[in-house]
C-alpha cells in the first residue's frame, strides 16, 4: 500500500543537515572545547517594532552576523588545530557546517534580490 508523504519540518531537516546543537541553546552544553561555532552565536531575543519590512531586515542581519561568528569560530578551530589542541574530525565538523550555513545565507540573499527586483518592476 502506498503512503503518504508527510511535509518536512524545516528545523528537524536543519537539525540533521547541521547536527542536534544547532537548535540546543547554549546552557546545553557541557564543555567549552565541545561548542559548536553555529552555537557560540546564541540565540537572540526578537523584538518586533511593527514595520515588517524593517523587522525582517534586522533579522536578516542578524542571520548574517551569526554565518560571520560561525566562520571565525570555524578559523580558531583551524589555528587550534595547526597547534595540536583539537582533532581534525572536529575541524572538518565546523568546517562543514559553515559550508552549509553560507551556502543558505547566499542562497536567501539571492532570493530576497530577486524578489526585490520582481517587486520594483511591477506595473502599479
Amino acid at each position: 500500500m502506498v503512503e503518504a508523504i508527510s511535509p518536512v519540518d524545516a528545523e528537524f531537516r536543519l537539525a540533521q543537515l547541521l547536527g542536534d546543537d544547532i537548535l540546543a541553546p547554549p546552557s546545553s552544553l557541557s564543555s567549552p572545547s565541545q561548542v559548536s561555532p553555529v552555537v557560540e552565536s546564541g540565540t537572540s531575543q526578537v523584538s518586533f517594532s511593527g514595520n515588517p519590512f524593517e523587522d525582517m531586515l534586522s533579522q536578516a542581519v542578524e542571520s548574517l552576523n551569526g554565518v560571520s561568528q560561525s566562520e571565525a569560530a570555524t578559523n580558531q578551530l583551524v589555528d587550534r588545530y595547526l597547534r595540536g589542541e583539537v582533532d581534525l574530525q572536529s575541524v572538518m565538523v565546523s568546517q562543514s557546517k559553515t559550508t552549509i550555513l553560507v551556502q543558505f545565507a547566499v542562497t536567501a540573499i539571492n532570493a530576497a534580490v530577486t524578489s526585490f527586483k520582481e517587486i520594483t518592476q511591477m506595473q502599479v
